[in-house]
């Protein structure tokens, strides 16, 4: 009888045990010991993936069962785990701090500085005579399901000629639950057209304040700058620059609701949105990272990382705005996107073969090798019929398609 039960025990440590009923955790970040906001902690494929997010003070509450759970944030190194403890800490990928109020004072050379650099930064950041290889990765992860676009093929960066962006895409993937899932090109966009190169400009100085990271260990010559919205405390992040030559060479920056309200939507749309559908944004943060490299002496953003959570609501939804919706394939609240960038040879596509929304045809069929322009995404904005059709061909971009069983 006892030989018995020692072979039915071994028997049951083959098998993972399944964990079920409701647990809760707090997901930390191990170096600031600072909550992480909107960590993913999801388990299963196909139909039967199930997730849960951490809020604001990283909470996360696991409702499912499970045998093995995965833990991930675009700003973290991911971590598998067989049972949830009270606490999860995470790894950071990016340079971190404590999100402490710093009260040093400001050194008198980071304005003129950073004046000096955008005046002169068009000449450095925005002439590209040839385009890049580019891999993008994009996934979103829902209480119900997991999605991945993989794209790969060239991008055409602003240029003398140029003043936009441009990608003809070679190879397309898509991994999903079913197959009505469409491309999305989306957080390519925003990585392009927020760039914090793009962005920091006069008033972005006027608006923040800058310290030195005096623990910061670079080549000589470079500065680690703090820096945070004089305005609102959801706007943060941290800039290496290079003193000798006057160069930004890296960044990372998180915007709240708040700050991204007044920095993404113009007050006029939002009152009338709000008005006219009872719109509002119930969540909007964004998590994002870039670093720079040289190319024949002009710069560009060889490494990028965007996160982006948004939720909103209409309390009367306009019924061409649902269908618009529909056949974007809905949209995503929960974005993960990165972006590599290659020098390349190829030649540069005249401007008059890209595709825009002022050339695009109410048929939203593409093909592949074709040069299509990438215009600024918008969260709130009355557009035409043919930036709608335009929007709906970027989401029918060629891709393969893997389902996950």
């Amino acid at each position: 009888m006892f030989f018995c039960l020692k072979k039915i025990g071994l028997f049951l440590c083959l098998f993972p045990v399944v964990v079920s009923g409701q647990q809760t955790s707090v997901v930390m970040d191990e170096v600031t010991l600072q909550p992480i906001l909107h960590a993913n902690v999801y388990t299963g494929k196909g139909k039967a993936f199930r997730s849960a997010i951490s809020d604001e003070q990283g909470r996360v509450t696991v409702t499912f069962p499970f045998s093995r759970l995965t833990v991930s944030h675009l700003n973290y190194e991911r971590r598998t785990i067989t049972s949830l403890p009270d606490t999860v800490w995470l790894k950071p990928r990016y340079n971190s701090t404590p999100d402490v109020v710093v009260r040093s004072k400001e050194p008198e050379w980071i304005r003129p500085f950073l004046k000096r650099f955008v005046d002169e930064k068009s000449s450095r950041y925005a002439s590209h005579d040839h385009p890049f290889a580019y891999h993008y990765f994009s996934q979103s992860i829902g209480e119900r399901q997991y999605y991945t676009y993989e794209s790969e093929g060239l991008l055409r960066l602003r240029s003398k000629e140029y003043n936009g962006y441009a990608f003809c895409q070679h190879r397309g993937v898509i991994t999903a639950a079913d197959s009505t899932e469409l491309t999305d090109v989306q957080n390519l966009r925003r990585l392009l057209h927020e760039d914090f190169v793009d962005e920091i400009d006069r008033q972005f100085i006027r608006e923040h304040r800058f310290y030195v990271n005096g623990e910061y260990e670079g080549c000589p010559g470079e500065v680690e700058l703090l820096f945070r919205s004089k305005k609102n405390a959801d706007d943060r992040g941290r800039v290496v620059v290079d003193t000798t030559r006057c160069l930004v060479l890296s960044a990372s920056r998180t915007i709240g609701r708040k700050s991204n309200i007044h920095l993404r939507m113009p007050s006029f749309m939002l009152t009338m949105a709000k008005w006219l559908s009872g719109y509002g944004v119930d969540a909007w943060n964004v998590d994002y990272h870039v670093r720079y490299a040289e190319n024949g002496g002009q710069y560009y953003p060889a490494e990028a990382a965007y996160k982006l959570f948004f939720k909103a609501h209409e309390s009367s939804p306009d019924k061409k705005q649902e269908e618009f919706s529909e056949q974007m394939g809905g949209g995503f609240t929960n974005m993960e996107s990165t972006l590599t960038l290659t020098p390349s040879d190829a030649a540069l596509p005249e401007v008059s073969t890209i595709s825009s929304a002022s050339s695009v045809s109410a048929d939203t069929t593409t093909t592949d090798r074709k040069w299509l322009a990438l215009p600024r995404t918008w969260y709130i904005k009355y557009n035409t019929d043919a930036e709608r059709a335009y929007e709906v061909r970027l989401a029918h971009l060629p891709a393969e398609l893997h389902l996950q069983e």
